[in-house]
């Protein structure tokens, strides 16, 4: 035979598969063919090699191949084992396994389907402006105010300027018209201090200018966290929808894991209460039989020392009468029926030749119960009872009574 890969604890494949059949094939162990080579594997190694006078340590070696691979197959496969009790034999109880109902199956898959329900991760419709406005707000340059770049002072540049050239041409005019129409340095002095004065007006109006663009800046700054809080506020609804989703998904989930538990643990408790029934029930006719088998046992030994003891009766008779009495021996019955008509004459007992007359003989048989070793004590009980009655019924006096039962009966027990 070729050598055969060593196979121990825990290891896999085609050759672990091998053995599990062949030791279900030489030894009934019912192991699942499998391939894998586990406890309970690992536990019909160590029997089958004990069994077969080999080192019993799990492990199959050449040794172990050799023995499985020689030895015939036995009765295999899911056929009932038996088990013999004396010539009797009980089926041994063979566990299918729990197969789930088709309720709990239905329970299973509706579970299953709705798992595939499961709702995905959250995706916002509102962050990618919420971040464009964030940025906005973080990002803004700080308030700056250049007053040559302000629009409105240039308006108002424009206009007192233009006011201002209007007024000091008047003023020329109206000092020259002093001095006969002639101009003059006073009249250039008049008109320039004139034009000096709009000027300063428009640079009165620059703090003023000024509140406004930071107003306006504010202003926009404020709108900016106006629009992000919107937002915001859009965002935190469709999250708060989003997860009143995922908390129905999970109690809608936890419901039917709820049915599917409910179901598969009442199933599965009546396949322990059947198959509990089923064992009790196998045990039951293991006991009946075993009981079966113990009574027929001793009735056989029981019916072999009655015929022991009706032989050396009989013997012991013949034995007694051979002087020529011609009298037969007494049938020797262990449940006599009771003899019913009155006894004239109760017998006698001859101490010289320890026999009986037919009538005390009857009397006897009517008062000896059949002997039963192992409850001596219920044997004196009935033996008592029916020496009761025949005195009762003036068959016989309890004096020839207690003659029959202590000098007859247990001297010929």
């Amino acid at each position: 035979m070729a050598n055969k890969r060593q196979i121990s604890y825990g290891a896999s494949g085609e050759d672990v598969k091998n053995l599990q059949l062949r030791l279900n094939q030489t030894g009934n162990y019912n192991l699942a063919e499998d391939g894998i080579y586990g406890s309970n594997t690992q536990a019909a190694v160590k029997d089958y090699q004990k069994k077969n006078g080999l080192a019993t340590d799990g492990i199959v070696g050449n040794q172990t191949w050799a023995a499985l691979e020689t030895k015939p197959a036995t009765k295999s496969g899911s056929a009932t084992q038996e088990t013999t009790i004396g010539t009797a034999v009980a089926p041994k109880y063979a566990d299918p396994g729990y197969q789930q109902s088709d309720t709990v199956a239905q329970a299973q898959q509706m579970l299953h389907d709705y798992m595939a329900q499961k709702p995905g991760a959250y995706q916002s419709t509102w962050q990618g402006q919420m971040d464009q406005l964030m940025d906005q707000i973080l990002n803004r340059k700080p308030f700056e105010y250049d007053v040559n770049s302000d629009a409105l002072y240039q308006q108002y540049k424009d206009q007192y300027m233009l006011q201002g050239q209007q007024a000091m041409m008047d003023t020329m005019g109206q000092a020259a018209a002093l001095t006969g129409g002639y101009g003059n340095s006073y009249a250039q002095t008049a008109g320039q201090q004139t034009y000096q004065g709009y000027l300063q007006q428009l640079n009165d109006r620059i703090p003023d200018l000024y509140q406004l663009a930071l107003s306006k800046y504010q202003m926009e700054g404020n709108a900016l966290a106006d629009q992000y809080a919107m937002v915001g506020a859009r965002e935190d609804q469709a999250y708060g929808r989003y997860r009143d989703s995922v908390s129905d998904y999970y109690n809608e989930l936890n419901r039917l894991y709820n049915q599917y538990a409910t179901e598969r643990e009442y199933d599965y408790g009546q396949y322990i209460d059947n198959r509990n029934y089923e064992y009790q029930t196998g045990r039951d006719a293991v006991a009946d039989q075993q009981w079966q088998a113990q009574y027929d046992e001793a009735l056989r030994q029981w019916q072999a020392e009655f015929d022991e003891n009706q032989r050396r009766y009989n013997q012991e008779w013949e034995k007694q009468n051979s002087g020529g009495n011609t009298t037969t021996p007494g049938n020797y019955n262990p449940n006599p029926k009771p003899d019913t008509e009155p006894v004239d004459d109760p017998g006698s007992f001859d101490p010289a030749t320890g026999t009986l007359s037919p009538a005390a003989q009857n009397i006897w048989n009517n008062i000896r119960p059949p002997y039963a070793s192992s409850d001596i004590d219920a044997w004196y009980e009935t033996m008592d009872k029916r020496i009761d009655a025949l005195v009762a019924n003036k068959t016989i006096t309890e004096e020839d009574a207690l003659i029959l039962i202590y000098r007859f009966g247990l001297d010929n027990w």
